[in-house]
């Protein structure tokens, strides 16, 4: 078989398709699967014509409550396949412990009405099935209009984080409560994703902590600590890379699902921390090279309207 850009779409019946049908407008190269007691047979007829699919997009509706071997299922006929849940922000939450079974990495949560608010379109969904048909990592610039400038930070000190956070709250300029909201969650996100880089990701070999929580330190030329922000006036996006890779992704959805499940679980950088950024932004990114780097971001809409208690979407991958 050879490996293309074609994507499965997987649904529960006919209304779930309908329902999510808008999601799939310009998407090119779908195959519309519906979960009925005919799928192996459906599946086995693609897999016979020669076809490999680099990407099954599954709706929430179908996986994993009404289907939960369905990634198994997938998995048994095209091995490479990429996984990405479809859930409208309107139904209850996939299971983030079925996810970790699974390995299931891949998460949208679409707001129909907050799309329709913004104008915003797929864009989640196009950035996300793009990304993962070619390979490429998620970078802020997919996040904010195009042209925006993006401002970067090389730390040198951990001193410099007050300075950084300063400067992105500069750059949200406006006066209603939208803006100022904005500004002191940005301001929580940015102090986290420091916090992360400074104190959670040095680990000594045996996975030991190397630095202390708050203490001032410089930071050494080959960590390759690196912050940066965008704002385009309704969208704020932000990543910090590290060049130390000491997260994985299993370890990430274990964080998500074990804070999750119990709030006070992991009050330290690399699993409260981590946490906390998921659950303020709208959408969130971990990109790890295990051993040389991690790059953590995400973003966050004036207007949005996504309650941090609630589930967000997330993208982790793993490269090198």
């Amino acid at each position: 078989m050879q490996q293309n850009k074609t994507i499965l779409a997987l649904f529960a019946d006919n209304a779930d398709a309908e329902a999510m049908s808008s999601c799939f407008f310009h998407v090119p190269e779908v195959i519309s699967v519906i979960a009925d007691r005919f799928l192996k047979v459906t599946l086995g007829e693609i897999a016979s014509a020669r076809i490999e699919p680099g990407l099954a997009v599954i709706s929430s509706a179908l996986y994993p409550g009404k289907r939960p071997q369905l990634v198994e299922e997938l998995r048994g006929y095209f091995p490479g396949l990429e996984i990405l849940i479809l859930a409208p922000a309107s139904m209850p939450p996939p299971s983030l412990e079925r996810f970790m079974l699974d390995q299931v990495r891949h998460l949208i949560i679409e707001n129909r009405q907050e799309k329709a608010a913004t104008g915003d379109g797929d864009q989640p969904l196009s950035v996300a099935i793009g990304n993962l048909i070619l390979k490429r990592q998620w970078r802020l610039g997919q996040y904010v209009k195009k042209g925006t400038e993006i401002q970067e930070f090389q730390l040198s000190f951990s001193e410099e984080k007050e300075q950084i956070i300063k400067a992105l709250e500069d750059s949200i300029v406006g006066d209603s409560m939208e803006y100022e909201m904005l500004r002191q969650k940005g301001a929580l996100l940015a102090d986290e994703m420091l916090e992360n880089a400074f104190y959670g990701a040095p680990k000594s070999d045996d996975g030991m902590k190397i630095f202390r929580k708050g203490e001032r330190r410089q930071i050494l030329p080959d960590e390759g600590i690196v912050f940066r922000f965008a704002f385009d006036g309704e969208t704020l996006a932000m990543e910090i890379k590290d060049g130390w890779g000491t997260l994985g992704a299993d370890m990430v959805l274990e964080y998500l699902a074990k804070n999750s499940a119990d709030m006070g679980a992991a009050d330290d950088a690399g699993g409260r921390g981590l946490f906390i950024i998921w659950r303020f932004l709208d959408h969130f990114h971990v990109c790890v090279n295990p051993g040389k780097e991690t790059l953590i971001g995400g973003h966050l809409k004036k207007s949005s309207q996504v309650p941090p208690e609630t589930i967000h979407g997330f993208h982790i991958t793993t490269t090198g």
